[in-house]
């Protein structure tokens, strides 16, 4: 038991040394020491380990005001990569998004493809591409429009459906794999950007050009995904639609968003909602005002943002929920 201890503590102590030398980027032990509350000892000891794990890098050595100069030390942040895939359309054209970042959110690495006929295997080449460059990369994220269920997607892109995309890539590559649906990921990177507080209710709502429309729901401090990762499914709401036949014209979409904010307005009474469309027009909050029939509807409406940036959002969101999945967790070792 106190072996136990002392390794939680240690590891405790371990994160909060990464963290303080993350955030600073560079520094000294001694100010180390003043931001984590330890002593020089203690982080003398850490900062080795961090070390000799690559986390940290010597560097050089910091001016003194005629004392001994102090040896600094870098937080690495290409110690741990994350490579995000993501896919929505772009100007009407289905387009994968290939990304490769570091511990601080910067990307190093861009790329962008139109696809037409993706099947399962359609990401290894892309994928081997990426880690053979970056052999850091110690996590793969996708954001799809749609959902995983039982292992197996259900989306819109045809030579997916049904796939178990995330287990093929897991253990062609023998990497930790996720999954998010795009819009949940698109309102996380929103809510993100927003800095919204863990009591705000964001609610994104995105319309395709040729997909049903999709819903992210955003409330304390993370994203809703319902029992079985299916909150915010729209295409399954009663509105008497036939996605697989529905011509996406103007008039009808118009109609579709005032119905469903009118409708999310109900069920969750969000601070914010936020449209994302390449058609939307900005007078939509008066028409969904219009159409509330009591005070109560009308003070229910909530801000409602217009966005046409959803790759932006988009990105922000995927490649967070992968740091997430990187950030270090607590490893109690016993001797």
């Amino acid at each position: 038991m106190k072996n136990e201890n002392k390794n939680i503590i240690k590891e405790i102590n371990l994160n909060v040394l990464r963290n303080a030398l993350k955030h600073t980027k560079v520094a000294s032990k001694p100010v180390l020491a003043k931001l984590t509350g330890l002593s020089v000892v203690t982080i003398n000891s850490l900062i080795n380990t961090l070390i000799n794990n690559g986390e940290a890098i010597e560097d050089t050595v910091l001016p003194s005001n005629g004392g001994r100069p102090a040896t600094s030390f870098r937080f690495n942040s290409e110690f741990s990569l994350a490579l995000f895939i993501y896919m929505h359309e772009e100007n009407g054209v289905d387009t994968v998004f290939i990304n490769v970042s570091n511990l601080y959110g910067e990307i190093i690495e861009k790329l962008k493809i139109h696809v037409t006929d993706l099947k399962l295997e359609s990401f290894d080449l892309l994928i081997e591409k990426m880690i053979l460059k970056y052999p850091a990369i110690k996590v793969i994220a996708f954001g799809i429009p749609g959902v995983e269920i039982n292992g197996k997607l259900l989306v819109d892109y045809e030579g997916l459906n049904n796939q178990p995309l995330t287990e093929h890539i897991r253990k062609k590559f023998s990497l930790p794999v996720i999954f998010e649906n795009d819009i949940n990921a698109v309102v996380y990177g929103y809510s993100y950007l927003k800095e919204a507080e863990d009591d705000e209710c964001i609610v994104g709502i995105y319309f395709p050009d040729k997909y049903p429309p999709g819903a992210g729901i955003y409330f304390n401090g993370k994203v809703y995904k319902g029992r079985d990762g299916l909150a915010g499914e729209i295409n399954n709401l009663p509105l008497g639609i036939n996605w697989n036949e529905f011509d996406f014209n103007k008039e009808d979409i118009n109609e579709i968003i005032i119905k469903i904010v009118l409708s999310f307005n109900c069920m969750y009474n969000p601070d914010t909602i936020v449209l994302y469309g390449r058609d939307i027009e900005e007078s939509i909050r008066e028409k969904v005002i219009e159409r509330c029939n009591s005070e109560i509807q009308r003070a229910m409406v909530p801000e409602i943002v217009i966005s046409k940036e959803i790759n932006i959002d988009f990105e922000i969101g995927i490649k967070q929920i992968a740091l997430k999945y990187l950030e270090p967790k607590l490893m109690i070792k016993n001797k």
